[in-house]
């Protein structure tokens, strides 16, 4: 398979991407999240190390930093998680016929229908990992 020259990567950065108002949102607030789960596992591990002697309720300052800490982490990884799911689910009517015809064109069903045209052979039997 050839590869793309950099005159045409060149060209194709310089289109505008095409995406949904629902789209952008998603990246900007997924980013936030992200940001956010990074500065708190960073806190966390920082709260744990120089605050050891410190108490508060009883307990030190590095065990309050792992009891709220790392529910947060978790909340907010399941949030991009189901974000990402979301996003996913409501965007895949729009390109499922795209998605539909891209693979019968160029996937797993035309190759196997054509196997070995690349290569120049005209008959080539595949056989499949599991059946080996």
């Amino acid at each position: 398979m050839m590869g793309v020259s950099l005159k045409q990567r060149i060209h194709s950065m310089s289109q505008p991407v095409e995406h949904s108002a629902e789209e952008e949102i998603w990246e900007i607030v997924r980013s936030w999240l992200i940001i956010t789960r990074i500065i708190t596992f960073i806190t966390m591990i920082a709260l744990a190390e120089f605050f050891e002697d410190i108490t508060v309720g009883g307990l030190s300052v590095s065990l309050w930093s792992l009891i709220v800490g790392i529910p947060v982490f978790l909340i907010l990884s399941i949030i991009i998680i189901w974000g990402d799911r979301w996003m996913k689910n409501h965007l895949l009517p729009e390109n499922e016929n795209l998605l539909g015809e891209v693979d019968r064109t160029h996937g797993r069903q035309a190759q196997m229908l054509t196997p070995g045209i690349d290569s120049g052979k005209s008959e080539v039997k595949l056989h499949p990992i599991f059946n080996r």
